[in-house]
């Protein structure tokens, strides 16, 4: 993690206090300083993709509240430094993440932005979709309050019958009021590959072809059309184990 810095304050000596903390927190780096918020407003860019923007309240020409209004979206966060506790109401209106009051020490400073620090790690951890998000469907009973969970990974393959789909699976078959392009859609990030006019296949499910014929685990058979030998075949290809020895 490496933060881009900003300050933007009046005094130069203030400056160099920030500047002089931000040196000292891992993770954090100076990109621009100013001691004019006027330069600040012309040359601040959204391309220069600051994430922390430290800024003094009361400056000449600009003050930092009404700064904050026109560069708020030019950065990820926003820090008030200022020697005055009354703003801190307007600060919250800007979208302020924290408010720091000088003088500032570093443990004031360490401790204000520690916390966004935190919520940097954590916004960078990969998400973590629980199982049931992402492993199952639920489909109607025969009755309005009656649903049936399947496993995902369970499923062997998927058959049109008119208004209705069977769905199979290595222990049970449903039957739902579905078309087979929905239940293809709701599957369409998961293995599975559309065989024929009624047919949906779990890759996982497919124990041999031959020619035409797919054989799946539970040794039942079902034909490959001919509008879907193309896809299937070169889903084939691509998993085929290949040997770079000369034959």
């Amino acid at each position: 993690m490496n933060l881009k810095c900003v300050v933007i304050d009046d005094e130069q000596h203030a400056i160099e206090v920030l500047t002089d903390h931000i040196a000292e927190m891992p993770g954090l780096t100076i990109f621009k300083t100013f001691t004019s918020p006027v330069q600040a407003l012309t040359e601040i860019s959204t391309d220069d993709e600051i994430d922390l923007l430290f800024m003094d309240i009361d400056m000449p020409g600009i003050n930092g509240l009404e700064l904050a209004k026109n560069i708020r979206e030019k950065a990820k966060y926003l820090i008030f430094t200022t020697a005055h506790p009354d703003y801190a109401l307007q600060a919250f209106d800007v979208q302020s993440d924290q408010y720091l009051l000088k003088p500032i020490s570093f443990a004031k400073f360490a401790l204000g932005i520690d916390r966004i620090l935190k919520k940097e790690a954590n916004s960078a951890k990969p998400s973590s979709k629980e199982p049931d998000q992402v492993a199952a469907l639920y489909i109607k009973g025969d009755h309005k309050y009656a649903f049936s969970n399947i496993a995902i990974d369970e499923i062997l393959y998927i058959k049109a019958l008119q208004n209705y789909i069977q769905i199979i699976t290595k222990s049970e078959t449903h039957t739902t009021y579905l078309t087979l392009k929905e239940i293809e859609k709701a599957l369409e990030n998961h293995a599975f590959i559309r065989v024929n006019k009624s047919n949906i296949v779990a890759k996982s499910a497919i124990k041999k072809v031959d020619g035409n014929i797919i054989r799946l685990v539970n040794n039942e058979m079902i034909q490959i059309g001919e509008g879907y030998k193309e896809t299937f075949f070169a889903y084939v290809q691509n998993s085929l184990l290949k040997s770079n020895r000369n034959q």
